[in-house]
């Protein structure tokens, strides 16, 4: 019985969240541009220490590159806190530092401050782990920040839905997912921003499919190697000196991610 609450939570919040994440707004008027190409790259170390059988902490060190792994592109050092409720449920949160690295003016960024609120399910059928997470993300900028044009702080839904299956008698977890970000507060166009009201409109911002797989070491070390393909979306809404709005431009990209982890367990 448990097991079967458990499965229904998971698609009751799958599908409620997909059906909100289509009711986009469409009405605005938008330049769609070109989709662009990048090549992404991502090292990540970090360390876990169960402190009791439910409550676990974690810190690690992640860089990213970009521009066909050409160049910096910022590093994430964050911290965070998971609690297992149950055997199928677990909550957790993340603070991350996220150190912003400008290539062409060869020089460090503004910082960002990240906040990551977690609740994830799972459930097994055999040897295949299936689980949904739902992410609240929420992003502060440090820097000068035009709030008709950017929120900030900046509030994205993450849903994520993975497939681990665990070889029996193998170190090797390989994995399928999928993840749509969804942006909350992205603020609505005015014909002149002089009288912006603070009016917020939401849509997707970004598909992602990803595969990997997550090795055992031994009973302390763990790796973890995988590759997404991201497709995002973003407005640019920016206005003219005198308060009137420009033509609002929908960019598109496709980014391909090779990414490897670390970690250790205490």
């Amino acid at each position: 019985m448990k097991r079967l609450y458990a499965i229904a939570t998971i698609l009751f919040f799958a599908v409620t969240n997909l059906n909100t994440a289509t009711a986009q707004n469409n009405a605005i008027e938008r330049e769609i541009m070109d989709v662009t190409n990048d090549i992404r790259g991502r090292i990540e170390g970090s360390v876990e220490w169960d402190v009791t059988k439910d409550f676990s902490l974690d810190a690690g060190v992640e860089t990213r590159l970009n521009n066909n792994i050409g160049s910096l592109d910022r590093i994430h050092t964050f911290v965070g806190a998971t609690y297992e409720i149950g055997k199928h449920f677990k909550i957790g949160g993340e603070y991350i530092l996220i150190n912003l690295y400008d290539y062409k003016h060869k020089g460090w960024d503004s910082n960002r401050h990240r906040a990551n609120f977690n609740v994830e399910g799972e459930v097994k059928f055999g040897d295949v782990e299936l689980s949904l997470r739902e992410r609240v993300q929420t992003t502060f900028r440090t820097g000068s920040v035009k709030l008709y044009e950017k929120a900030n702080p900046e509030a994205i839904l993450r849903s994520r839905i993975m497939a681990t299956y665990k070889i029996r008698h193998s170190r090797w977890s390989p994995y399928l997912l999928f993840e749509l970000h969804y942006a909350l507060n992205t603020p609505k166009p005015t014909n002149d921003f002089r009288y912006y009201d603070g009016e917020t409109f939401q849509y997707i911002t970004r598909y992602r499919g990803g595969v990997g797989t997550k090795y055992r070491i031994d009973r302390n070390h763990r790796l973890d190697f995988y590759y997404y393909i991201d497709y995002d979306r973003s407005y640019d809404i920016d206005y003219r000196k005198e308060g009137d709005i420009k033509p609002v431009k929908l960019e598109r990209e496709i980014r391909h991610i090779f990414g490897v982890s670390y970690k250790f367990k205490l």
